[in-house]
């Protein structure tokens, strides 16, 4: 492999091992975990493909430069040192979105990004003779910045909206879990793919909808409409067409039971629109039915559930809500790998069981725990 890119795929707080395994699987070289991220280096075919197969990354970067800065000189001559022609046509327009956190001598993300923006305009300026234009809402080339105390970092954005934008989605209750988040639950509490996945507390149904896409060997790549990389300069459309083919010739039209219940009528309704939409109607059954009430047609399984947590529910509701969950646990699936994401300590400890395993993971801005309860 001509490894022609240096690449930073971002992730969630807790996936960073996940997505790593993802993308040696995929055949990235020379992987290395970074906080809420992964770097790796490959040609450009394993950019298509990671944006494409990858189901824990949240967005995947090119980088263009790195260096320390000790002034918004040095921001603009490290900008500068990118040759921009390469990613650029003359009538290409792009836009900077730019993350500085500690910086001794910036402390306006905006100004920052005006001073790659303006590096970019000059050089191109001078190169092709007109000024490129900037827009915030359809850019050509998506330039990405961060700026950590002195260290300077500078990427080409390859993914354009973050990858957990999958597409199929097309309503949500609210606080909807991340299909990012949902893809890394499973994979971390080890579901083997053949044996039957529920979800007590389906909500929109996400939980079942990656399962299956998992199950099913459905790349999340292929529901999406677009991705950045397809307006960039240097985009090969064969190539990426063939990698469009090869996804959907590894699909595989079978999958054990999933099944969801949720107590809320609107969130069955919500949960199975989204299936039909993903096209997994034959695959997945959701029913509205309270979780206590549930009573299992199978002996062993994977129960894999995000309930609600305290900011949506009262104290003593909570706790209520937790103990049953236990003992629904216990006295109903005798055989069941049981996990269960929540934010609320008090809450889990409700759950009266031990937990053979524990993550801290990340829900939006929640610190959780993602445990898991083995039912012998």
């Amino acid at each position: 492999m001509n490894l022609e890119y240096k690449y930073i795929a971002t992730t969630f707080s807790g996936l960073e091992e996940v997505l790593e395994n993802e993308l040696i699987e995929l055949g990235a070289e020379n992987t290395h975990i970074l906080t809420r991220a992964v770097s790796f280096e490959g040609d450009r075919t394993i950019m298509y493909r990671t944006n494409m197969y990858c189901r824990t990354a949240l967005q995947i970067l090119v980088e263009l430069n790195t260096g320390i800065v000790n002034s918004a000189d040095d921001i603009y001559d490290l900008v500068m040192d990118v040759i921009w022609e390469k990613y650029f046509r003359p009538y290409d327009s792009f836009c900077v979105n730019a993350i500085v956190n500690q910086c001794p001598f910036i402390d306006n993300s905006l100004y920052a990004a005006l001073k790659v923006k303006d590096a970019i305009v000059d050089q191109l300026r001078d190169t092709f003779g007109v000024r490129p234009s900037v827009d915030k809402e359809n850019p050509n080339v998506m330039v990405n910045v961060h700026i950590y105390r002195d260290k300077f970092s500078l990427y080409l954005n390859t993914s354009g909206l973050p990858l957990f934008k999958r597409g199929y989605k097309v309503c949500a209750v609210s606080s909807p879990l991340n299909e990012v988040l949902a893809a890394g639950m499973i994979y971390l509490s080890g579901w083997p793919k053949n044996v039957p996945l529920y979800d007590p507390f389906c909500g929109s149904g996400t939980i079942l909808i990656e399962g299956a896409m998992i199950a099913m060997n459905v790349a999340p790549g292929l529901y999406r409409d677009f991705f950045a990389f397809q307006k960039l300069k240097s985009y090969n459309r064969a190539v990426f067409n063939e990698i469009v083919e090869e996804a959907k010739s590894k699909i595989i039209y079978d999958a054990p039971p999933i099944i969801g219940s949720d107590i809320s009528d609107k969130a069955v309704n919500y949960a199975n629109a989204n299936i039909k939409n993903a096209g997994f109607s034959d695959f997945i059954k959701v029913e509205q039915f309270a979780f206590g009430d549930c009573f299992p047609e199978i002996s062993d399984g994977y129960i894999i559930t995000n309930p609600p947590y305290g900011v949506r529910t009262d104290k003593e509701n909570l706790t209520d809500l937790y103990k049953l969950i236990g003992d629904t646990f216990k006295h109903h699936f005798n055989g069941f790998s049981c996990w269960v994401i929540s934010s609320d300590k008090d809450a889990v400890d409700s759950i009266g069981l031990h937990a053979s395993s524990k993550r801290k993971l990340f829900n939006g801005p929640l610190e959780c725990r993602f445990l898991g309860y083995r039912m012998y």
